[in-house]
């Protein structure tokens, strides 16, 4: 049994010693990097050489800040060479490379492109926000991005002439570039107006760029105002004007802000009235009353700023009031009204027709003068008793009437 056991074992043995003769063996491949650059300027050629023991060719597998690709190489000599395509030539960064072959990575390494200072330096360049107010810590930054003619940035520290002007004064300031970028924070002067900006680097230069400087939130200001005359005819206008406004370094307040002037009645009723700044000075104008009156006037640029207080008086005409009935009482003719020199109202007086019966009000009536003089209608159709009396009333003047009698049919 013993004997049979051993043969089988001899044969076994002898069988794979056998195999292993015939079989080829697995060819073991060497590769060697021969490119010993680890600085590439962008714009050039960029190949990478390797050595290798076999005709066999590998592919060359790259991560790059444009993306990531897979190339194939050409074999002479011995000597394997990878050329990086024209996009990825030009593109700064760094450049992650493996050399694959049948799915396993045999080398790997880095290299890095760096800009083409060659090649005429291009600035790009931005300014934001491109206004503010003057003062109190306001700024505008301007933004330089130095590139090579490829549009990559330029190298770490790479030195930006940063000009900026405003009225007399002119300042110049060199900022070295970090993360790509030189800045600078333009802190807006205590006087309004426009702040021109430019930038230079190796002979480059922009064009100028501005930013506007407003002028601040307005201050208290003072107001007036200017009129014909002090009677209250109901026609005429009185201008309400503001003083300069001005913010608190002195500079008249930007075109356009709006006023609001608050006038109060002496019956407490509160009037509004708008107007907007041109050069520093709102103006609005408030038509004259019909009857006596004091209008106290403040005015307020909401939220930042207010007026003193003024008073304006208006003299009552108190017109004597002049009235006829037609024949059949049914039309009652006021007028000719007459104003503060004895001349006719101005058309569109407001008078006022009370009518009574039994001194008890039944009804107003409201009509405009024209030429002086406003009619009433007693309308048969409405007012059917029999005795009314009347009470009219116009530019603070009140005139009453006697009772009428009315034929009822």
């Amino acid at each position: 049994m013993k004997k049979k056991i051993y043969i089988v074992f001899f044969a076994v043995v002898t069988l794979f010693l056998v195999s292993s003769t015939l079989l080829p063996k697995k060819e073991s491949i060497n590769f060697t990097l021969e490119t010993n650059e680890k600085i590439f300027v962008a714009g050039t050629k960029i190949a990478i050489d390797f050595k290798s023991t076999s005709s066999t060719k590998p592919q060359f597998f790259i991560i790059h800040s444009y993306g990531k690709t897979l190339l194939d190489g050409t074999i002479s000599n011995g000597k394997i060479t990878f050329i990086l395509p024209e996009i990825y030539a030009k593109k700064t960064g760094k450049v992650d490379w493996f050399l694959v072959l049948d799915g396993e990575n045999k080398l790997q390494g880095t290299f890095e492109i760096v800009p083409n200072d060659k090649t005429k330096t291009l600035i790009e360049n931005y300014i934001g926000p491109p206004s503010t107010l003057v003062g109190d810590h306001h700024f505008v930054m301007y933004v330089t991005i130095p590139t090579d003619s490829l549009d990559n940035p330029k190298s770490e520290n790479t030195p930006v002439i940063i000009k900026n002007q405003f009225l007399n004064s002119i300042t110049k300031e060199t900022i070295k570039s970090k993360d790509f970028v030189a800045w600078k924070d333009i802190y807006a002067p205590t006087k309004s107006g426009i702040v021109l900006v430019s930038a230079e680097c190796n002979k480059t230069i922009t064009k100028e760029y501005d930013a506007v400087i407003f002028p601040g939130i307005a201050t208290n200001f003072t107001i007036s105002f200017t009129r014909n005359h002090e009677f209250a005819d109901g026609n005429q206008i009185t201008t309400l004007k503001t003083s300069i406004i001005k913010d608190k370094f002195g500079n008249v307040i930007s075109d356009g802000t709006m006023v609001s002037f608050m006038v109060t009645t002496k019956n407490n009723m509160i009037l509004k009235s708008f107007g907007t700044t041109i050069e520093g000075i709102a103006t609005t104008q408030i038509l004259h009353p019909d009857h006596q009156e004091n209008y106290k006037v403040k005015a307020f640029v909401t939220g930042t700023a207010e007026s003193n207080s003024i008073s304006i008086n208006y003299k009552a005409i108190n017109p004597k009031i002049e009235y006829e009935f037609s024949n059949d009482n049914r039309i009652i003719t006021v007028g000719p009204l007459r104003s503060f020199m004895n001349q006719l109202v101005p058309d569109g007086i407001k008078v006022t027709l009370k009518i009574f019966h039994n001194n008890q009000l039944v009804d107003t009536l409201q009509e405009d003068s024209s030429k002086g003089k406003a009619t009433f209608t007693i309308s048969a159709d409405y007012y059917k008793e029999k005795n009314y009396s009347f009470e009219i009333s116009t530019l603070g003047s009140i005139q009453k009437t006697q009772e009428e009698k009315y034929d009822i049919h």
